[in-house]
Formats: structure tokens, C-alpha cells, sequence
């Protein structure tokens, strides 16, 4: 997964987005919400460098 302090500011929102979107097709395919503990990880890691940028 990428580290979102390495990404340019306008890398994050669609990075992010992307990360969503991958999440939201294994829940529609079924995964088990364990499954998903690391990707949620990363959303939120991704979520706070937005804000803290943003609070810049």
C-alpha cells in the first residue's frame, strides 16, 4: 500500500478514492470485514494526512 506523506497533496483525493472504491467491491463480493482491517488502516492514514494538510 502506499504511504500518503510520500504523495503530492493532489495525489491523496484520488488515491484515497481508489482505496474506497477497492474496499467498497470486496464487501459487494462477499469478504469477511476482517478482511478489510488493513485497508482501513491505510483509508485512515490517508484521512488524517488530508487533514492534517489541509489544516496547513
Amino acid at each position: 500500500m502506499q504511504d500518503p506523506r510520500v504523495l503530492d497533496t493532489h495525489e491523496l483525493e484520488p488515491a484515497l478514492a481508489n482505496l474506497r472504491k477497492a474496499r467498497d467491491a470486496g464487501l459487494d463480493e462477499g469478504a469477511d470485514s476482517a478482511d478489510f482491517r488493513e485497508i482501513d488502516r491505510v483509508i485512515a492514514a490517508f484521512e488524517d494526512e488530508i487533514r492534517k494538510r489541509s489544516a496547513e
